[in-house]
C-alpha cells in the first residue's frame, strides 16, 4: 500500500512538472517578437525585442568590446565543450552547404524552365499581336540602340536587383533552414555592413517573392507594422534616370503588392523621386515586424494526427518486414 502511495505521489509530480513546462513553452511561445531595421545615409540600426526587453543588435554588438567579449565566451566554451562545439559547427556548416548546393541546382533549373516558358509565351504574343508590334517595333529598337551604345561607351543599364546583394540574402536563408547559427549571424553582419539602395531594392524582391510561395498558411500571422521606404533615382542624364525609375518601379511595386496581400500590414509606404541632378542613386527603409511564434505554429496543428497515423503505418510496416527478413533467415 505504501508503494502504491509513493508512486502514485511521483506521477502526479511528473504530472505536474509536465504541465508546468508546457505552460512555460506556450507562454514563450505566444510572447510578441518584434524586429525593426532602419537604413539611411549616416544611420544603420538593427533590434530584436521580446515582449519588454529590448536587444539592439547592429550597431551595438559589434563593437570591438562586445567581439572580444564573445570571442572570450567562444573561448570558454570551446574549454568545456570543445569537441561538441565542433562537431556540431561541422555539421551544420556542412549541411548549409549541400543546402546552398542544392539551392542554387534549383533555382539555375527554375530560371532554364522559367526561361523556356517565357520563350514560348512571347512567341505565342508575337504570332497573335503582330499588328501592335508592327507600333511598338521601333520604340523597341530606338531602346535596344542606346543599350548597345551604353554597352560600348563602358556605361551599361544596371540590372534593376543586384545579384550579389540577392545572393547575399539568398544564402542567409540557407545557413537559417540548415540551424547554422554563426554561419546566419556572420551572413546578417556582412549583409548589414554594405547595406545600400541596392540592398533595399534586393530585401523587397526577395520577400515578395517570399511571401507568395514559402510562409503560405502562416503569412497573416506575421504583421508588418511599419514598412516605409524612399528612394531618389540619379544617373549620368536625364534618360538614363527616367529609364531606371521605370524599371525599378516596374519591380518594386508589384513586389509590395504581394506583400501587402500575403501579410498583415499597418503603415505600408513606397516613395520613389527621380532626380535629374544626382548621378547615384540613395534611399532608407524604415521597417517594425511583429509576430508571436505560437502563432505560427497553430497551422501546423492539424497535421499532428496525419504525422502520427503515419509514423504508426511506418512503424507497423518495419515490424512486418523485420519478422519476414528473420523468418527467410
Amino acid at each position: 500500500m505504501a508503494f502504491l502511495k509513493i508512486l502514485f505521489l511521483i506521477i502526479a509530480i511528473v504530472i505536474v512538472l509536465v504541465v508546468l513546462i508546457v505552460g512555460l513553452v506556450l507562454f514563450a511561445l505566444w510572447v510578441k517578437i518584434q524586429v525593426g531595421f532602419e537604413y539611411a545615409p549616416g544611420l544603420k540600426k538593427f533590434w530584436v525585442k521580446y515582449g519588454i526587453i529590448k536587444l539592439k543588435i547592429y550597431p551595438e554588438m559589434f563593437t570591438e568590446k562586445k567581439k572580444a567579449k564573445r570571442a572570450k565566451l567562444m573561448g570558454r566554451l570551446r574549454s568545456w565543450f570543445g569537441p561538441t562545439i565542433d562537431k556540431l559547427t561541422k555539421k551544420a556548416k556542412n549541411t548549409a552547404s549541400e543546402k546552398m548546393a542544392e539551392s542554387k541546382e534549383k533555382t539555375s533549373a527554375q530560371k532554364d524552365f522559367d526561361t523556356e516558358v517565357f520563350i514560348r509565351e512571347e512567341e505565342a504574343r508575337i504570332a497573335t499581336e503582330e499588328a501592335r508590334l508592327d507600333v511598338e517595333l521601333p520604340r523597341a529598337e530606338a531602346q535596344y540602340e542606346a543599350a548597345v551604345k551604353a554597352e560600348e561607351a563602358g556605361k551599361p543599364w544596371p540590372e534593376v536587383v543586384n545579384k550579389k546583394e540577392a545572393s547575399k540574402i539568398d544564402d542567409i536563408k540557407t545557413s537559417f533552414q540548415a540551424a547554422d547559427v554563426p554561419g546566419t549571424f556572420d551572413k546578417v553582419k556582412d549583409f548589414l555592413s554594405g547595406f545600400s539602395f541596392d540592398s533595399i531594392v534586393a530585401l523587397i524582391t526577395s520577400l515578395g517573392s517570399t511571401t507568395g510561395t514559402t510562409l503560405g498558411k502562416v503569412a497573416k500571422k506575421i504583421n508588418i507594422k511599419r514598412l516605409n521606404v524612399g528612394l531618389v533615382i540619379g544617373g549620368d542624364d536625364a534618360a538614363e534616370t527616367a529609364l531606371k525609375f521605370g524599371r525599378i518601379g516596374a519591380v518594386l511595386y508589384p513586389a509590395l503588392g504581394k506583400i501587402t496581400n500575403s501579410l498583415t500590414v499597418g503603415d505600408v509606404s513606397l516613395d520613389m523621386t527621380p532626380d535629374y541632378l544626382a548621378n547615384k542613386n540613395s534611399g532608407e527603409i524604415h521597417t517594425v515586424i511583429a509576430l508571436r511564434p505560437l502563432t505560427l505554429l497553430t497551422p501546423f496543428i492539424g497535421m499532428v494526427p496525419k504525422l502520427g497515423k503515419s509514423a504508426f503505418v511506418f512503424y507497423r510496416d518495419y515490424k512486418e518486414t523485420k519478422k519476414a527478413n528473420k523468418e527467410m533467415n
